[in-house]
């Protein structure tokens, strides 16, 4: 098993690196890996200066020991996603729910639609499978609580930060309900995508 942060590298610059950095240390320290934030600061600049033009995906990957491996390759544009309901399953590990490592076998899904839309057993609204959730209502952006029942992401918390975001729980039920009435509108947060409107099947 590995941690990873999947980053959006943008002309040289790593949006958003420092919530990253934040996050992978914490995870290292809940799981026993070992983390250098010197090597890693060293690691990433050189693979900024080596792709100073352009817009890319870029994974880091690090194992127990502290070694790091990375994947880059150009960013396609995707502004607009599909998604289904799934519930979450409630007898995955709490470290590979809290944690981004590489064992996502309860983020698996048969991809009839792009995301899936997780949802506790109590119907929580929780996460999608490669970010948070954010719900516009009445001119208003909101994501749900977190209880140690999904992922904080780096692009959440920046909004959070500058009191663009705001925290409010929904029902399975009630958001299906507010959908059929288009009083609400879903977007996917992630670090990578920013952003993106999202269509909900139901």
């Amino acid at each position: 098993m590995k941690l990873f942060e999947t980053m959006r590298l943008d002309n040289g610059e790593i949006r958003r690196f420092q919530y990253h950095t934040a996050r992978l240390k914490q995870a290292c320290a809940r799981l026993g890996f070992s983390f250098s934030e010197w090597e890693w600061e060293q690691y990433t600049e050189k693979i900024r200066l080596r792709n100073a033009k352009g817009l890319f995906r870029l994974k880091i990957e690090i194992d127990k020991e502290g070694q790091l491996s990375h994947i880059i390759k150009p960013l396609m544009t995707k502004n607009k996603f599909t998604a289904e309901f799934k519930e979450s399953n409630a007898t995955c590990a709490k470290a590979y729910v809290i944690n981004k490592t590489t064992m996502r076998q309860h983020l698996e899904h048969s991809h009839r639609t792009d995301l899936v839309l997780l949802y506790s057993e109590t119907g929580k609204i929780l996460e999608f499978d490669i970010g948070n959730i954010m719900i516009e209502e009445d001119g208003h952006y909101y994501t749900p609580s977190y209880e140690e029942d999904f992922l904080l992401g780096c692009m959440r918390q920046s909004l959070i930060d500058e009191h663009k975001l705001f925290i409010k729980n929904y029902n399975k039920d009630e958001l299906i309900e507010k959908l059929r009435a288009n009083k609400v509108r879903i977007y996917l947060l992630n670090s990578l995508r920013e952003v993106a409107e999202v269509s909900i099947y139901i």
